[in-house]
């Protein structure tokens, strides 16, 4: 008999308990009046889990479970069978040569996209079921058919989580379109006992965010009050989402991290952090400019105007540059809601599924003819 098996059972049921008030806690964020989401608009967490079940042409796995027990899924496009690296790229890239880390390197170049690590930022979870449903079936769940992406997805191996935070989306709205900004940021970052609006800012002069003094913790962390995005602290990762992430990244030596996420302003992928190598902020730099220029193309931002200058974020992106050498940009999509004095105009349900399909069309073209990331440079 084992010893340990009743300590174990007895952990389990804890945190089966635990799981249980934590899921209970807080009720899910409504809206009164707010617009039905399209049939195509698939971002509940069921939903979420049902377009990876039916993944037939890839394959989906659970890299996770949520302090909420739900499931976080990776859906797999290419050959993903080399061995696992010899090294890390921390000890890799100051080795001999880099190369013992991503060994010769004769596959494609690999692209991870992740969206939701902000659980009420839904435009890019829509986007990317429906990119999945594209790859499994060749048309997306608007019946719509994309050559090009299916054409230059053939290029790349690629590694898309349609959810990270799934407990956030479990509380959050099915989308912020045409809401207020006090709605937008009450439901986006929370509200605090007394009602008033944690921020932006305010969502993270805490971590966790205390839930015991709030009224609502927004769709922001996860069940645990953790921002995802900001667990990145080297050596103390606290959430098996972004540890399972980041796994991802080192694993199959991803070139390519795109996070998306959403704003109240126009669709933006962002500059690169000056926290980088100089070679992944130089070809950051090309890229955001690159997508930038296609989303005013297609009418969904003002033109830019000139290159955009590097940032200081400090954040997921940064350890995930840490553990492949990857490049990792952040992209911005729009939660598309009427402000009385800005100009910007409310995009339709289709039209927010666009940014984050633009952006990887854009970049997949791109990188057929210069690497996402150059380790040589690195």
């Amino acid at each position: 008999m084992n010893p340990k098996r009743p300590l174990a059972t007895a952990a389990i049921l804890i945190a089966s308990i635990l799981t249980a008030q934590t899921t209970m806690k807080f009720k899910p964020f409504t809206i009164e009046n707010l617009e039905p989401k399209p049939d195509f608009w698939r971002v509940k967490p069921q939903e979420i889990i049902d377009v990876c079940k039916s993944v037939k042409r890839g394959k989906a796995e659970i890299i996770a479970r949520t302090p909420a027990d739900f499931p976080v899924y990776a859906v797999f496009y290419g050959e993903f069978n080399e061995p696992p690296p010899q090294t890390n790229w921390s000890a890799g890239s100051s080795s001999t040569t880099w190369k013992t880390y991503v060994g010769e390197k004769t596959q494609q170049q690999t692209i991870l996209v992740c969206a939701g690590i902000h659980g009420a930022e839904a435009e890019s979870v829509a986007s990317l079921a429906n990119l999945i449903q594209l790859l499994e079936t060749g048309k997306d769940f608007r019946g719509k058919k994309d050559d090009d992406m299916l054409r230059l997805a053939q290029n790349y191996r690629l590694i898309i989580l349609p959810c990270v935070n799934m407990d956030g989306r479990a509380i959050s709205p099915d989308h912020l379109r045409n809401v207020d900004f006090d709605t937008f940021r009450a439901a986006s970052q929370g509200t605090w006992v007394d009602g008033s609006l944690i921020g932006w800012r305010g969502s993270k002069e805490y971590f966790p965010l205390p839930l015991d003094k709030v009224s609502f913790p927004g769709g922001y962390p996860n069940s645990q009050g953790y921002n995802i995005m900001h667990d990145a602290a080297p050596g103390d990762v606290k959430t098996a989402e972004a540890r399972a992430l980041l796994a991802l990244v080192a694993r199959w030596r991803v070139d390519l991290v795109l996070n998306c996420h959403s704003c109240e302003y126009a669709p933006s992928l962002l500059a690169p952090s000056i926290l980088d190598y100089p070679a992944n902020v130089e070809r950051g730099l090309e890229c955001s400019h690159l997508v930038n220029v296609a989303f005013a193309n297609a009418g969904l931002r003002p033109m830019p105007t000139q290159m955009p200058k590097p940032g200081k974020s400090l954040n997921l992106n940064t350890l995930a540059t840490l553990s492949s050498g990857a490049l990792s940009l952040t992209l911005e999509c729009t939660v598309s809601y009427d402000r009385p004095k800005d100009p910007t105009r409310t995009y339709s349900f289709d039209e927010m599924l666009e940014p984050t399909l633009i952006m990887l069309r854009t970049l997949m073209e791109d990188g057929l003819q210069k690497p996402f990331v150059d380790r040589e440079k690195l």
